[in-house]
């Protein structure tokens, strides 16, 4: 393994939000937004959101930034499936458009632009990238100031000779770099070359490789877990559903086993000393 996984916590901060980095994050956004006028500078934002009342739930955001002009873009990395993705992207959306209130009479609700990119390491629809827009019935775009992105990586099935655009480089790039033992020729004297080497695990220090190193090991502990548990949830959806002789039987049993052995492995990642928010990450609970 030469080069560090882009959809791991740690390698995709480190590629694309050290100072070296900083423009090639500007390149895959105006890959991705395709917006009328490019990003051409960022500014990185606190990524811990606090709740407005303590009843409510803080967010913590995976790489949240803001350009010269004001928009502001999220970056979420998914690594695990969860059930209301979509719902939840929604949620934190909506959250940073609500941010912008101002307090007083003088604010007159003049909103700046939010977008939000949604990489994910599962399936959702089966579409390897999908733009969505806030369209009317015309199909005419009815607020251009709003917008999400999901890619989904086990669907960019593209080999490195069938890449027609930048945008497909940067998506081979995230989903392939952590598994090349060397840099395709596509890639050379393109920007992306630069991500290569920025994701080299040799340059790197002993610190930071055994900050990556321990990252994996949690991630394929989780991802462990995870298995286990929906195995054990249709083993029980299988054993309530043979006993009731109903689907909803079925049902039921695999969705209370499921949640269980997800609690079970929240649990075990706690217990080997990993913060609670990251194990809920690590396992699509956050």
């Amino acid at each position: 393994m030469r080069y560090v996984d882009p959809l791991t916590d740690f390698g995709f901060k480190k590629i694309f939000t050290e100072p070296p980095g900083q423009g090639l994050l500007i390149s895959l956004l105006n890959d991705v937004l395709a917006l009328p006028e490019p990003i051409t500078a960022v500014r990185f934002e606190n990524l811990e959101q606090l709740p407005d009342t303590p009843a409510q739930r803080r967010m913590v955001y995976d790489l949240l930034c803001v350009d010269r002009l004001g928009r502001t873009i999220l970056v979420e990395v998914q690594r695990a499936h969860q059930t209301y993705f979509k719902d939840r992207t929604l949620f934190y959306a909506s959250h940073l458009l609500r941010r912008q209130g101002q307090v007083g009479a003088d604010w007159n609700y003049r909103l700046q632009p939010v977008y939000v990119i949604a990489i994910l390491k599962d399936m959702l629809t089966k579409t390897a990238f999908r733009r969505v827009t806030l369209k009317d019935e015309a199909n005419e775009v009815f607020y251009d100031k709003f917008g999400l992105v999901f890619i989904e990586m086990p669907s960019f099935a593209k080999t490195v000779d069938e890449l027609e655009t930048h945008r497909d480089r940067w998506l081979y790039f995230l989903k392939h770099a952590g598994e090349l033992e060397t840099m395709p020729t596509v890639f050379k004297d393109d920007v992306i070359e630069r991500a290569f080497t920025m994701a080299e695990l040799y340059a790197m220090s002993p610190e930071d490789r055994q900050r990556y190193d321990e990252e994996l090991k949690h991630y394929r502990d989780a991802l462990n877990m995870l298995d286990t548990a929906r195995e054990r949830g249709r083993q029980e959806g299988r054993q309530e559903g043979r006993q009731e002789g109903r689907q909803e039987g079925r049902q039921e049993g695999r969705q209370e086993g499921r949640q269980e052995g997800l609690q079970d492995a929240v649990h075990r990642l706690i217990a080997s000393g990993i913060p609670v928010d990251q194990a809920r990450r690590l396992l699509g609970l956050e």
